[in-house]
């Protein structure tokens, strides 16, 4: 017999339930001190019920990790990299990123574990090395943008983009401040300066 939508969005809540605890335990024991049986009763579900969608530790930590990246995409190059106005493109990027990496604290911690041991989970790191190269790549626009439009000072654009986006990550780890601690504002100032602005 088919589910019904009501078992079917049961279904998804539950198993959003089980990747939210996931990501909170790996981030905190890390992916060795985490078990099925942690998560199990962090999420309030059966030991099972985990098994129901993740067939062991290692596909639920592929999950928790790989899932959000979609959308994670999405509002990281949210961006306009061809901007008619760059700086002004810059300030809205850095002011969207800042307050995006601001609130990701577990899953930033959890990246930076797999980038730190990147030969134990070549598969993600592959996914996430993806990802980094396609922001770093149109950040690298942006920024050649600018410098062609006069607004920016010359310099090498990678290296640019590749400072900001460690940034990002290293702000985000570097401090336990919540989402909407004023700590994180004057950030969205100095990064700026980071692109070189000429002052018009």
């Amino acid at each position: 017999m088919p589910l019904s939508d009501e078992q079917r969005e049961s279904m998804k809540k539950k198993r959003a339930t089980i990747l939210t605890a996931a990501t909170d335990l790996f981030a905190t024991l890390g992916f060795e001190g985490t078990t099925i049986k942690k998560v199990s009763e962090a999420a309030n579900v059966s030991f099972g019920s985990v098994f129901t969608y993740f067939k062991d530790k290692d596909a639920l930590f592929y999950a928790v990790v790989v899932e959000p990246i979609d959308a994670f995409k999405e509002e990281v190059l949210s961006f306009n990299p061809n901007a008619v106005q760059p700086v002004v493109e810059l300030k809205k990027m850095i002011h969207t990123h800042i307050d995006l990496y601001a609130r990701l604290q577990h899953y930033l911690t959890i990246v930076v574990q797999i980038i730190g041991q990147y030969h134990k989970y070549p598969e993600i790191f592959a996914k996430l090395d993806e990802f980094n190269d396609e922001f770093c790549e149109r950040v690298k626009i942006l920024v050649e943008n600018g410098q062609k439009k006069k607004v920016l000072v010359k310099q090498d654009p990678m290296t640019v983009a590749t400072m900001y986006t460690s940034l990002l990550t290293g702000l985000r780890i570097n401090t336990t401040d919540s989402r909407y601690s004023s700590f994180w504002e004057p950030f969205k100032q100095s990064a700026i300066h980071l692109f070189g602005p000429i002052e018009q």
